[in-house]
């Protein structure tokens, strides 16, 4: 798939895909900000259970509103069918990418400061009767952040398969 624009953002590059679509970095021109998109293939796009499972990422984070989440800010559906989430732009690594740099051995300190912070936003997702159903090391960010304790703040990603209570 070669996207140029989805609505008011272009996109700048490819940063990761999957089975079920994929992310890329956008840029809203206007108000010069960078964000994540991620874009359901358009064939499945067009099934309407898999396209209320991914529009159901967008409504369980902001349901949520922990910190130690990827913020979602819009979503829609082009004319063409694609569905589409708008996230914010993390810089970082995955937790995947940091295991695997360094040997998949972290330090205890670091895996008690991470693991705290996973556990916050998790239990604020259980606190709204949601529950992640595909934690894994690839879809937990980790980022530079000089006000939280070690420096460094996870961001739980990929809600798409969340079950949430009715």
């Amino acid at each position: 798939m070669n996207l140029e624009r989805i609505g008011p953002y272009r996109i700048i590059r490819l940063l990761g895909k999957g089975g079920m679509g994929a992310v890329y970095e956008g840029l809203h021109e206007a108000i010069e900000r960078r964000v994540a998109i991620k874009v359901l293939h358009a064939d499945l796009a067009r099934r309407a259970d898999i396209a209320t499972r991914f529009f159901n990422e967008a409504r369980a984070v902001n349901r949520i509103d922990h910190p130690g989440l990827v913020q979602v800010s819009d979503y829609g559906q082009l004319p063409d069918g694609m569905a589409y989430i708008v996230m914010e732009f993390l810089k970082g690594e995955t937790l995947g990418q940091r295991l695997k740099r360094v040997n998949g051995r972290l330090p205890a300190i670091d895996v008690i400061r991470l693991g705290r912070q996973m556990g916050s936003a998790l239990a604020a997702a259980h606190d709204k009767e949601i529950v992640h159903r595909d934690l894994k090391p690839d879809n937990i960010m980790i980022v530079p952040n000089a006000d939280v304790p070690g420096g460094e703040l996870i961001k739980i990603l990929d809600f798409g398969i969340a079950k949430v209570a009715e």
